[in-house]
């Protein structure tokens, strides 16, 4: 499985978690530095399976067109256009202290926060600016991708497209791993 982190994110920090909840399977991680190096054209992974989360749901589908058809996508906190939930003014002027009390009160944030911190501010605006400035349509062909959200994420509050709806998730990664209906998606032991 190949794990694409969100704005200020590197998914590898919850690599246990996620060990333990798909134990079958090989775990790659693409961290945010990964993503803005890449002016956010990432090269889609030889993974089965793909997991995006937030920001990293908006990187792949930007690039569907270089999806691998037999490959799964499975896109957390999928965000298809960001400026439809924020004014850009609002976007540019987010902080990653803001962004943290918008997730809310869930286990590992300083652990996230900690890791947050180590991007460079220029780093940080580019994933900012990105959202501002992409927009994907879902009508075209995305075969094999499913869409996972919450009811109640604040970050991107309003349901974008079709998917599988988390009731009493945020826009926390870990939350999803741990409660997620994932059986109906993936097999967690590969």
């Amino acid at each position: 499985m190949a794990w694409v982190s969100g704005w200020a994110s590197d998914i590898s920090i919850w690599e246990n978690e996620i060990y333990e909840r798909f134990p079958g399977y090989s775990h790659r991680f693409i961290d945010y530095f990964d993503l803005v190096e890449a002016d956010f054209n990432i090269e889609i992974p030889e993974s089965e399976i793909v997991v995006g989360w937030s920001l990293g749901t908006l990187a792949l589908l930007k690039n569907l067109d270089k999806k691998i058809k037999e490959q799964k996508w499975i896109l957390v906190c999928p965000i298809i256009d960001f400026c439809a939930c924020w004014r850009p003014a609002v976007v540019r002027a987010t902080t990653l202290e803001s962004f943290g009390k918008l997730l809310g009160d869930v286990d590992g944030k300083e652990k996230w926060m900690e890791n947050a911190l180590r991007y460079l501010p220029e780093q940080l605006n580019a994933g900012l600016e990105f959202l501002v400035q992409t927009k994907v349509d879902l009508n075209v062909s995305h075969e094999n991708v499913e869409f996972i959200f919450g009811t109640h994420d604040k970050i991107i509050p309003l349901q974008q497209c079709e998917g599988t709806v988390c009731e009493n998730l945020g826009h926390w990664l870990p939350d999803y791993i741990r409660t997620a209906p994932w059986s109906a998606l993936v097999a967690s032991d590969a």
